[in-house]
């Protein structure tokens, strides 16, 4: 088995762990092993690397935990520019600004880092499980666990902030980064305390399926913020060359970034109470958040065990709302049935939100993204009476990866389900989907959109906001008609990477002829009107089944 340089190093202090009660030998190998299981987890921040990569490193023991660190090695360099704000170095109240936006990013990183991709470690039930039985000794287990942790918590941290606080010392001196370096530790103290203590609280309330749910929420922040950060950092170098100047207030109380900053003003001589208590607070939270979580520690290894609970809540299968509304949608029972259950696995399947939600975000977002460049070149006059309100198709990019992804799950050998319904319309199925991703997916991105559209360009865009749905609804008939005919869910997840990558680019450059006959619609007498009447008559033709003979249907049991 691989030894790992981390044991190397326990190896000259395995002393002190016999001292406190510890199984070093065995302690040893439970760590070892724990070590060469988490080299073939793929990170979060990897989840766009293909299967077909993935297997093939698989087969030469790719270390993907070593590939991780270079994405935030990465990241650590795009703090730097943050630490270059302002046309002076240290004057004023400048480094509360430079080191709040820092310890931010690091606070965002590493909070979502230790729940997105360390969850399994800090909630590892295994443990008590099967090493209890073995008559393996509590304190070794406890010991282990906590170096797991601690080892991949320091690697992740020096990784991230290496580049940041080697600059820092260049820049502003070695008193300045010792300060720097206690401040890390003391803010990676309290972001693996915290995490925990929230954990304990969801169980404390709920069960363990509310807490992967919210890891797994976690996860798709941290892939859409990955996607988005480059813009925070363009901006940035705007910035650079701005004087900027901190006024204290008491709010800064209850942001901990600013605790963490407040000590490098008391470096510039300033000695405004608030400085003195925020550095208070840095010093004394996370100590305090450390003793409260060995006090909970016995309470919070009891309340883990929920995670191994595998049930539902039973509810929603009768949900009034969602039965009235398959009536409204649905022109058959069969489709009605199908919709629901279609419905259900878009909210319950967690790997198919993990893949699309990401997407879900960066539709949403891109939009705005256009009206801010906007917004800082020409002012809100400017943006109001221009035609940038087209810029809302962009939320149909999210429709082919959905339609794409639907036919993945990874409970697809459920699907000989298929095989022995008693099923007499079998385009039933494809309809649901169709509706299902129209309704679940692109509709609440779309509203949100639609309604913040109508304040900034006025009221007189709602007839172009229903063209844009009725194009919705055609385009994601062309969509499904055009992709594969699996039936949803039949496929094994660990095939859709290839689906939703470069599979869907065509689909995507589909949108621009629905853009540029919406656009020259405007600049006909009545144009508008007359394509939004044939879009009523094409939708309704739709969405009551009218697509004609379906190929044929593939189903993966």
């Amino acid at each position: 088995m691989q030894e790992f340089r981390v044991l190397k190093i326990l190896d000259r202090c395995q002393g002190l762990f016999a001292k406190v009660g510890v199984d070093y030998p065995v302690m040893r190998k439970i760590l070892q092993v724990k070590l060469l299981m988490d080299r073939r987890r793929v990170p979060t921040v990897l989840t766009m690397m293909s299967k077909k990569k993935q297997q093939d490193d698989m087969l030469t023991e790719t270390n993907y935990f070593g590939k991780s660190l270079l994405v935030y090695g990465f990241i650590g360099c795009m703090m730097i520019p943050f630490l270059m704000l302002g046309n002076q170095p240290m004057l004023g109240n400048q480094p509360m600004l430079q080191m709040s936006i820092i310890f931010s990013m690091m606070l965002f990183m590493m909070t979502t880092s230790m729940i997105s991709d360390f969850s399994s470690v800090l909630l590892d039930v295994r443990d008590k499980s099967i090493l209890s039985t073995k008559a393996v000794h509590p304190r070794t287990i406890s010991m282990a666990k906590a170096l797991h942790i601690g080892n991949y918590l320091v690697i992740i941290t020096a990784v991230l902030m290496a580049p940041v606080w080697i600059v820092s010392i260049i820049r502003y001196g070695v008193l300045f980064g010792v300060v720097f370096l206690v401040e890390i530790i003391l803010l990676d103290l309290l972001i693996l305390v915290l995490t925990a203590l929230v954990y304990f609280g969801v169980l404390r309330i709920f069960d363990g399926e509310k807490l992967k749910d919210m890891i797994n929420y976690v996860q798709i922040g941290l892939s859409v913020g990955l996607v988005i950060g480059y813009q925070i950092v363009i901006r940035s170098f705007d910035l650079m060359q701005i004087d900027f100047e901190w006024v204290p207030a008491w709010w800064n109380m209850l942001l901990p970034p600013i605790w963490y900053a407040a000590p490098f003003a008391l470096l510039q001589g300033m000695t405004d109470p608030y400085f003195i208590a925020m550095t208070i607070l840095a010093v004394s939270v996370p100590i305090l958040a450390v003793a409260v979580y060995i006090r909970q520690l016995p309470k919070f290894e009891q309340h883990l065990m929920k995670l191994t609970y595998q049930g539902g809540d039973g509810k929603g299968a009768s949900r009034p709302g969602l039965q009235a509304l398959a009536k409204v949608l649905c022109t058959s029972r069969e489709e009605q049935a199908f919709f629901r259950f279609v419905l259900r696995m878009f909210g319950s399947e967690r790997e198919f939100k993990l893949k699309v939600y990401p997407s879900l975000g960066i539709a949403f977002i891109l939009p705005f993204i256009l009206l801010f460049n906007t917004l800082r070149s020409g002012g809100f006059a400017e943006l109001s009476s221009s035609s940038l309100y087209y810029a809302i198709y962009f939320g149909l990019t999210i429709i082919p990866t959905c339609i794409a992804m639907a036919r993945f799950s990874g409970r697809h050998k459920g699907a000989w389900i298929y095989h022995v319904a008693p099923v007499q319309d079998i385009t039933a199925f494809h309809r649901a989907v169709t509706k299902a991703v129209l309704l679940r997916m692109f509709m609440p991105v779309f509203l949100v959109q639609a309604l913040v559209f109508i304040l900034l360009f006025g009221g007189h865009i709602i007839l172009d906001l229903f063209i844009v749905i009725l194009n919705a609804i055609v385009y994601t008939s062309l969509c499904y008609k055009y992709m594969s005919k699996s039936l949803p869910f039949s496929e094994p997840m660990a095939e859709s990477q290839q689906a939703a990558g470069w599979g869907i680019m065509p689909y995507l450059l589909m949108i621009a002829p629905f853009v540029v006959v919406h656009y020259g619609s405007t600049l006909l007498p009545y144009g508008p009107y007359l394509y939004l009447a044939v879009l009523v008559v094409i939708s309704i033709w739709i969405w009551t089944g009218g697509k004609g003979k379906e190929r044929q249907v593939n189903i993966n049991a």
